[in-house]
């Protein structure tokens, strides 16, 4: 079964009925077109959001400083948020640097620059 050569090759839009689809008019995207600003990362706008609560929440437990009541060898919850908090502050400022460095790797990808 030999196919025939044909000098130009021609293809037309059809819809699902077999009938011809008028061709985009200049400046118009076409349907399948993804849009120019693409949807965010989910996983990303969640450690955005965690980075801010562990900032903010280790800031705000460390500035309000509460007086500890003691109740013997127990440790209290205010206790424990206040013992934790700088450590709160580095893991969120530590995942604000990772993010950072995540965007910035995204960018460059995007821009097609490579390092070699």
């Amino acid at each position: 079964m030999e196919q025939q050569h044909s000098g130009a090759l021609g293809f037309r839009e059809v819809d699902r009925h077999g009938q011809p689809v008028a061709p985009e008019a200049d400046g118009a995207e076409p349907a399948g077109t993804p849009r120019s600003w693409p949807a965010p990362n989910p996983f990303i706008v969640a450690l955005w959001l965690l980075c801010a609560a562990m900032i903010a929440g280790g800031a705000s437990a460390l500035l309000n400083n509460p007086m500890f009541v003691s109740m013997g060898d127990r440790a209290t919850f205010d206790y424990l948020v206040f013992a934790f908090a700088p450590q709160g502050i580095s893991g969120g400022i530590a995942v604000l640097i990772a993010l950072l460095f995540w965007h910035a790797w995204t960018w460059q990808r995007r821009r097609g620059w490579n390092w070699r």
